[in-house]
């Protein structure tokens, strides 16, 4: 190979390698930007859909059954409230889908931290993805309940109302999973300016462990950690709820100031 044919050569590589670590055109960075915008405003509109349907709709929150009430009271509930809880349940189960597309968000940002293998952000993606499915099958468990109330045994009701609240309350491990790795990630970043503030990498591993006493659901019929209790259902609830607006409010900050595309990584030593 001539000198020549060496330089043009070394030249072509030089340039793919810009074209590949740069935005093609301004219309690739608009895109991004605004799916990026899309996705962590999924965060404030999983709480809307979640306040319409679980709230307003369905009343499952507070709830109006309890753990300790009989078989016929939770079907006579589900016979009153057919059509309310049905509705109800299709904006909470949309509420619980664009958890998936919030997360994402997050994850991203997070994404241009790490170097070639970005394991904290697969861990991420697969405890958000695991968790949303989880959460979303909650809700076709209540709609199972809502289906036929009053034509089956009152039983078979409490039953199904029963394992909706365990999978919704109990099944803390993957969001657990998601919230500390989410945590990590920020609290390892070695950059001079870490993708999330470092004291929110506090606040999402505590979240994690906070979530954990929701495990009271599968074992106390009242009290604190039933499932209508302060610390099974409202600390868990509210701890999530302030993680959700808390990294809304992060990532749609770092998506404006345009922290979209490029990787930012620790110098080598």
């Amino acid at each position: 190979m001539s000198l020549r044919e060496s330089v043009a050569g070394r030249s072509a590589e030089t340039l793919a390698a810009t074209d590949t670590a740069a935005p093609r055109s301004p219309e690739a960075q608009s895109m991004n930007r605004t799916a990026q915008l899309l996705c962590a405003w999924g965060g404030p509109l999983m709480i809307f859909f979640f306040g319409i349907g679980s709230v307003w709709l369905a009343r499952y929150f507070p709830p109006e059954i309890l753990p300790g009430d009989s078989a016929q009271t939770v079907a006579d509930f589900y016979v009153k409230h057919t059509t309310r809880i049905r509705i109800g349940l299709i904006f909470t189960a949309c509420a619980y889908g664009l958890m998936g597309t919030w997360g994402v968000a997050m994850a991203v940002q997070t994404r241009r931290k790490e170097g070639a293998f970005p394991v904290l952000t697969y861990v991420q993606l697969t405890g958000m993805a695991t968790g949303t499915a989880q959460i979303v099958v909650m809700a076709g468990v209540w709609a199972a309940a809502a289906f036929r109330p009053g034509e089956i045994s009152p039983e078979i009701t409490q039953t199904l109302n029963d394992l909706g609240w365990m999978l919704l309350l109990g099944t803390w491990m993957p969001f657990t999973i998601w919230a500390i790795a989410l945590g990590l990630a920020i609290l390892m970043d070695k950059t001079n300016e870490p993708a999330f503030p470092r004291w929110s990498g506090y606040l999402s591993i505590w979240t994690g462990i906070l979530y954990i006493p929701g495990s009271g659901a599968w074992f106390f019929k009242g009290g604190a950690f039933g499932w209508n209790g302060i610390i099974a259902l409202w600390e868990v609830f509210i701890i999530f709820g302030i993680w959700v607006v808390t990294f809304s409010y992060l990532s749609m900050r770092n998506v404006r100031r345009g922290l979209v595309h490029s990787q930012d990584l620790p110098a080598e030593r």
